[in-house]
């Protein structure tokens, strides 16, 4: 049941292996399975109460019991939400995400490892088609990638290795083993989308239609997606010049098909921008266009903008943040309020640079569409400071290249 190819290519170097457990039928088999397969001393456990219902901290607390049970360390995390935080599915998994990659940080795990099953990515897809979405988003559920928020998410992989296994496979394996799991009273409640796609796809089992084959298709198109991340990845490496908060792209890069080029730039667009997410691909596609103009001089996306004429040669493309994004006004009139870094500890600034500040009293601000650091009347360009640059680490993780 348990993917070991998968775990073997994210566990290799002998590091602590974080499992997210719910204290569902799913996660606590993984949690059973990664034990017999690598041996307790290597296995964490986080358990996160989402707080989000009634009872949800006496479950979490059981969870760990759980974990204890299989004489495994476990941490329980317990979400906090501001009184005007929108509460959906998709903001409870980011918020979850982010408290996972405190822990794997804190036990020095650098592989999260969660229990979506086959099934799980049947209502994915099932789901996302629903939405209308495209192909790579019909792609579903990769079985090892690059945790996905950031910049919590940075040089941490996230693994699936029970995508093939059934659900109902992995609960009678706990039978014969008499470990007990929880059951989520959220997995009978219609009022969530993935709980109708189960019953919706019941349905579509009663009709003659079996389920798995949506599974089966998000195994091809992820194959497509895969092959299609790592040759924009390889174009990135041949055509992109890195500099501070600077990406230069070079001629080489628009030989490429037109399908590379356009994944790479929404990659690119994204990091520079210090976008939250990818632009849409229509979007990007109309970027494309304009860029292999031979008249392009400028145009903006995602919060970045690209100016032609630039390098040595003025052949290439400059792609920077947008000034007028950073301020929130494309002329600049708003300054923002001061970002204030903790003393001695490095911080992710505009999800594209890890700032550690000498010392306390120092903050960021932005003057004349810049960012500065200011502590009392002292005054300096950010690049001064002990400044990383993350952007060519977000390109990665938007490709994939775990």
């Amino acid at each position: 049941m348990l993917d070991r190819v998968t775990i073997e290519r994210a566990a290799g170097d002998g590091a602590p292996i974080l499992v997210g457990l719910s204290g569902g039928g799913d996660s606590v088999a993984l949690l059973h399975l990664l034990v017999e397969h690598l041996g307790v001393s290597r296995i964490r456990a986080a358990i996160v109460d989402h707080a989000l219902r009634v009872g949800s901290a006496d479950d979490a607390r059981r969870a760990v019991d759980i974990a204890e049970d299989a004489n495994v360390q476990a941490d329980m995390l317990t979400l906090s939400w501001k009184s005007e935080e929108k509460r959906s599915q998709q903001t409870a998994r980011a918020a979850r995400y982010r408290a996972l990659c405190g822990a794997a940080n804190n036990c020095g795990a650098r592989v999260i490892v969660v229990a979506h099953t086959r099934d799980d990515q049947a209502e994915t897809v099932l789901l996302r088609a629903a939405r209308g979405s495209g192909w790579r988003g019909l792609a579903g559920m990769r079985a090892l990638t690059p945790v996905p928020v950031w910049p919590e998410g940075r040089d941490l992989v996230l693994a699936r290795p029970l995508l093939g296994a059934r659900r109902w496979a992995l609960r009678a394996w706990l039978r014969e083993r008499r470990v007990d799991w929880i059951e989520d009273p959220a997995n009978v409640n219609e009022a969530f989308a993935r709980v109708r796609a189960r019953r919706a796809l019941e349905g579509l089992r009663g009709a003659g239609f079996e389920p798995m084959r949506l599974a089966a298709l998000a195994e091809r198109l992820s194959q497509h997606a895969d092959a299609l991340d790592r040759a924009a990845f390889a174009l990135v490496r041949e055509a992109a010049v890195f500099h501070d908060d600077t990406i230069m792209v070079r001629p080489p890069f628009w030989e490429a098909p037109a399908s590379v080029r356009q994944r790479a730039l929404a990659a690119l667009f994204a990091a520079a921008g210090g976008a939250e997410g990818e632009p849409p691909p229509d979007q990007v596609a109309h970027l494309d266009a304009l860029m292999t103009a031979p008249d392009f001089k400028a145009a903006t996306l995602a919060g970045a903008w690209a100016r032609a004429g630039v390098g040595l040669d003025g052949d290439a493309i400059a792609i920077r943040r947008d000034r007028g994004a950073l301020v929130g006004r494309a002329d600049g009139a708003r300054r923002p309020a001061a970002t204030i870094l903790p003393a001695n500890q490095s911080y992710v600034w505009d999800r594209r640079a890890a700032v550690t500040s000498d010392g306390a009293g120092w903050s960021i601000e932005i003057e004349a569409g810049d960012p500065v650091l200011t502590r009392g009347q002292e005054r300096a360009p950010l690049a001064s400071g002990r400044v990383e640059w993350l952007l060519e680490a977000r390109v990665r993780q938007l490709l994939g290249q775990a």
